[in-house]
Protein backbone atom coordinates (compact mmCIF):
# COMPACT_ATOMS: atom_id res chain seq x y z
CA UNK A 1 0.00 0.00 0.00
CA UNK A 2 2.68 2.13 0.63
CA UNK A 3 4.67 2.26 -2.33
CA UNK A 4 1.30 2.64 -4.16
CA UNK A 5 0.72 5.57 -2.72
CA UNK A 6 4.44 6.70 -3.47
CA UNK A 7 4.03 5.89 -6.67
CA UNK A 8 0.36 7.85 -6.93
CA UNK A 9 1.85 10.67 -5.58
CA UNK A 10 5.23 10.93 -7.33
CA UNK A 11 2.79 11.10 -10.96
CA UNK A 12 0.83 13.56 -9.39
CA UNK A 13 3.51 15.54 -8.95
CA UNK A 14 5.31 14.67 -12.43
CA UNK A 15 1.83 15.44 -14.19
CA UNK A 16 1.77 18.92 -12.19
CA UNK A 17 5.11 19.40 -13.58
CA UNK A 18 4.61 18.61 -16.87
CA UNK A 19 1.37 20.99 -16.66
CA UNK A 20 3.41 23.88 -15.56
CA UNK A 21 6.26 23.55 -17.54
CA UNK A 22 3.95 23.83 -20.71
CA UNK A 23 1.78 26.71 -19.48
CA UNK A 24 4.68 28.34 -18.39
CA UNK A 25 6.27 27.94 -22.03
CA UNK A 26 2.55 28.62 -24.13
CA UNK A 27 2.90 31.99 -21.61
CA UNK A 28 5.97 32.90 -22.65
CA UNK A 29 5.34 32.49 -26.52
CA UNK A 30 2.78 33.96 -25.93
CA UNK A 31 3.17 37.15 -24.48
CA UNK A 32 6.46 37.45 -27.10
CA UNK A 33 3.60 37.71 -29.73
CA UNK A 34 1.28 39.90 -28.34
CA UNK A 35 4.50 42.17 -27.79
CA UNK A 36 6.29 41.77 -30.89
CA UNK A 37 6.65 45.03 -33.10
CA UNK A 38 9.29 46.33 -35.45
CA UNK A 39 12.52 47.95 -33.91
CA UNK A 40 13.48 51.80 -35.18
CA UNK A 41 17.31 51.96 -36.19
CA UNK A 42 18.09 53.28 -33.49
CA UNK A 43 16.77 50.94 -30.98
CA UNK A 44 18.71 48.06 -33.12
CA UNK A 45 21.77 50.22 -33.25
CA UNK A 46 21.73 50.87 -29.31
CA UNK A 47 20.48 46.88 -28.59
CA UNK A 48 23.69 45.97 -30.45
CA UNK A 49 26.17 47.44 -28.06
CA UNK A 50 24.54 45.00 -25.34
CA UNK A 51 24.66 41.81 -27.78
CA UNK A 52 27.60 39.56 -27.37
CA UNK A 53 27.30 36.61 -30.05
CA UNK A 54 29.81 33.78 -28.55
CA UNK A 55 27.33 34.68 -25.11
CA UNK A 56 24.19 34.23 -26.72
CA UNK A 57 25.30 30.91 -28.78
CA UNK A 58 26.37 29.24 -25.29
CA UNK A 59 23.30 30.19 -23.63
CA UNK A 60 21.17 29.30 -26.98
CA UNK A 61 22.56 26.48 -29.04
CA UNK A 62 19.16 25.60 -30.51
CA UNK A 63 19.56 28.62 -32.47
CA UNK A 64 23.46 28.24 -33.61
CA UNK A 65 21.97 24.55 -34.42
CA UNK A 66 19.72 26.05 -36.77
CA UNK A 67 21.63 29.05 -37.80
CA UNK A 68 24.87 28.60 -37.16
CA UNK A 69 27.21 31.30 -35.59
CA UNK A 70 27.61 33.70 -37.46
CA UNK A 71 27.77 36.95 -35.28
CA UNK A 72 25.30 38.93 -37.97
CA UNK A 73 23.21 35.97 -37.53
CA UNK A 74 22.70 35.63 -34.32
CA UNK A 75 22.20 39.38 -33.68
CA UNK A 76 19.35 39.30 -36.43
CA UNK A 77 17.82 36.40 -34.39
CA UNK A 78 17.96 38.25 -31.11
CA UNK A 79 15.93 41.20 -32.46
CA UNK A 80 13.66 39.30 -34.66
CA UNK A 81 12.89 36.65 -31.88
CA UNK A 82 15.30 36.45 -29.12
CA UNK A 83 14.55 39.90 -28.09
CA UNK A 84 10.71 39.26 -27.43
CA UNK A 85 11.11 35.46 -26.28
CA UNK A 86 13.36 37.45 -23.57
CA UNK A 87 16.52 35.96 -24.29
CA UNK A 88 19.60 37.39 -22.91
CA UNK A 89 22.05 39.21 -25.05
CA UNK A 90 24.92 38.22 -22.55
CA UNK A 91 25.59 36.97 -19.09
CA UNK A 92 25.41 40.81 -18.17
CA UNK A 93 21.93 41.96 -19.19
CA UNK A 94 18.68 39.74 -18.49
CA UNK A 95 16.02 42.10 -18.73
CA UNK A 96 13.07 40.45 -16.11
CA UNK A 97 16.12 41.12 -13.54
CA UNK A 98 16.50 44.52 -14.64
CA UNK A 99 13.01 45.03 -14.39
CA UNK A 100 11.99 43.38 -11.59
CA UNK A 101 14.60 44.82 -9.77
CA UNK A 102 14.24 48.49 -10.04
CA UNK A 103 10.82 49.65 -9.42
CA UNK A 104 11.00 52.89 -10.33
CA UNK A 105 11.50 52.14 -14.15
CA UNK A 106 8.04 49.71 -13.91
CA UNK A 107 5.60 52.04 -13.44
CA UNK A 108 7.23 54.27 -16.23
CA UNK A 109 7.96 51.57 -18.46
CA UNK A 110 4.94 48.85 -18.09
CA UNK A 111 5.94 45.36 -20.05
CA UNK A 112 7.99 47.45 -22.49
CA UNK A 113 10.44 45.28 -23.12
CA UNK A 114 12.64 47.39 -25.68
CA UNK A 115 12.33 50.62 -23.38
CA UNK A 116 14.17 48.55 -20.43
CA UNK A 117 16.92 47.67 -22.88
CA UNK A 118 17.68 51.65 -24.02
CA UNK A 119 17.31 52.34 -20.61
CA UNK A 120 20.19 50.32 -19.31
CA UNK A 121 22.18 51.01 -22.49
CA UNK A 122 21.58 54.66 -22.26
CA UNK A 123 21.96 55.20 -19.15
CA UNK A 124 25.74 54.07 -17.96
CA UNK A 125 26.38 56.08 -14.50
CA UNK A 126 22.81 54.99 -13.33
CA UNK A 127 23.85 50.97 -14.07
CA UNK A 128 26.38 52.09 -10.82
CA UNK A 129 23.90 52.14 -8.49
CA UNK A 130 21.08 49.84 -9.92
CA UNK A 131 21.18 45.89 -9.24
CA UNK A 132 23.03 43.75 -11.37
CA UNK A 133 20.80 42.74 -14.02
CA UNK A 134 21.96 38.96 -13.66
CA UNK A 135 20.18 35.80 -12.88
CA UNK A 136 23.19 35.12 -10.62
CA UNK A 137 23.38 38.51 -8.72
CA UNK A 138 19.20 38.15 -7.72
CA UNK A 139 19.68 34.71 -6.65
CA UNK A 140 22.46 35.65 -4.32
CA UNK A 141 20.58 38.97 -3.07
CA UNK A 142 17.33 36.54 -2.77
CA UNK A 143 14.95 38.21 -5.29
CA UNK A 144 12.57 37.02 -6.49
CA UNK A 145 11.84 37.81 -10.51
CA UNK A 146 9.00 38.25 -12.76
CA UNK A 147 8.56 38.43 -16.10
CA UNK A 148 9.04 41.46 -17.44
CA UNK A 149 5.69 41.08 -19.57
CA UNK A 150 3.88 40.98 -16.14
CA UNK A 151 4.36 44.59 -15.49
CA UNK A 152 1.68 47.59 -16.20
CA UNK A 153 2.73 51.31 -16.60
CA UNK A 154 1.93 53.35 -13.77
CA UNK A 155 2.20 50.18 -11.30
CA UNK A 156 5.15 49.44 -9.19
CA UNK A 157 5.06 45.25 -8.85
CA UNK A 158 3.85 42.72 -10.91
CA UNK A 159 0.25 42.40 -11.68
CA UNK A 160 -2.02 40.33 -9.87
CA UNK A 161 -1.11 36.31 -10.25
CA UNK A 162 1.91 36.92 -12.07
CA UNK A 163 3.95 33.78 -11.73
CA UNK A 164 7.77 33.88 -10.82
CA UNK A 165 10.27 33.31 -13.33
CA UNK A 166 13.11 32.69 -10.49
CA UNK A 167 12.97 32.54 -7.12
CA UNK A 168 15.55 32.51 -4.15
CA UNK A 169 15.30 28.91 -4.75
CA UNK A 170 15.97 28.49 -8.22
CA UNK A 171 19.25 27.73 -9.90
CA UNK A 172 19.74 29.72 -12.82
CA UNK A 173 22.44 28.79 -15.11
CA UNK A 174 25.74 30.28 -14.42
CA UNK A 175 28.37 28.49 -15.96
CA UNK A 176 28.63 30.93 -18.59
CA UNK A 177 29.66 33.65 -16.31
Amino acid sequence: MKKFITKALAMALAVVIAITTFSTSSLAASAADTHRRDLTAEEIVTIKTMFKADQYAKYYPDVVKELGSDEQVLFNHFITFGIWEQRQPSVAFNVDVYASRNPDLQSVYGDDIVAYYIHYATHPVENGWRATPTPHDAIWNGCTIYSVYDFVKGQTGPKKGAIPVLTPNSHPRIDLV
